[in-house]
C-alpha cells in the first residue's frame, strides 16, 4: 500500500482551477502561490523568534546588514537601506528605533564629512552575532524536510528566478 503525500492548499487551488476553467493553465501557481505561501509562513515564523530579542524583521534586517559589513561595522544610511533591502523610510524608523535601544550609533563619515554613518554598538554587535546564529538555525529547520541536494537544486532554480526579475524592482 503505498501512501500518497500530503498535499498543500495550492495543490487544492490547482486542481480546482483545472476543473473549473479547463482552458487555463495553472501551473505557473503552483510555484508563484507556494513561493508566496512560504514566504508568509516563513516570515511569521521569524517573527515569533525575533520578537523575544524584542525585534522586528527590520530591525533585524538593520543589524544584519552591518554585521555583513565586518568591522568596523559601519555604514552610510543610504548604503544601509539598500543593503536591509528597505525603503529609505522604513531604514529611518528602524535607525531611530536600533539607536534608542543602544544597538547603533549615529557618527560622522569618515569618507565624507558632509554625510553621517551608522555603525553597530558593542551592545548591537554581541546581540547581531547572537541573532544571526539563531537566524541561521531557524532556516535550517524550516528547510529540514528536503534533502541538502534538494536544498541545493532548490537555491540554485530560485536564484535563477531571482535574478532574472531582481532588476523589475530597482
Amino acid at each position: 500500500m503505498s501512501r500518497q503525500p500530503a498535499q498543500d492548499a495550492v495543490a487544492l487551488f490547482v486542481a480546482q482551477w483545472r476543473a473549473l476553467r479547463p482552458e487555463l493553465e495553472p501551473a505557473p501557481t503552483e510555484v508563484i502561490g507556494r513561493v508566496s505561501r512560504l514566504a508568509r509562513i516563513f516570515q511569521r515564523r521569524a517573527d515569533t523568534w525575533l520578537a523575544e530579542f524584542d525585534l522586528t524583521w527590520e530591525t533585524f534586517a538593520v543589524l544584519g546588514a552591518l554585521l555583513r559589513q565586518g568591522a568596523p561595522y559601519r555604514l552610510t544610511p543610504t548604503a544601509l537601506y539598500r543593503q536591509a533591502l528597505l525603503t529609505s523610510g522604513a531604514i529611518t524608523n528602524r535607525i531611530a528605533r536600533a539607536e534608542a535601544m543602544g544597538w547603533v550609533a549615529r557618527e560622522p563619515d569618515p569618507d565624507d564629512a558632509r554625510s553621517s554613518a551608522v555603525r553597530l554598538t558593542p551592545k548591537g554587535l554581541k546581540l547581531a552575532n547572537r541573532v544571526i546564529e539563531r537566524h541561521f538555525a531557524e532556516q535550517a529547520g524550516l528547510l529540514a524536510a528536503l534533502s541538502k541536494a534538494e536544498q541545493a537544486q532548490l537555491a540554485k532554480l530560485l536564484s535563477r528566478l531571482a535574478a532574472a526579475h531582481e532588476t523589475d524592482t530597482a
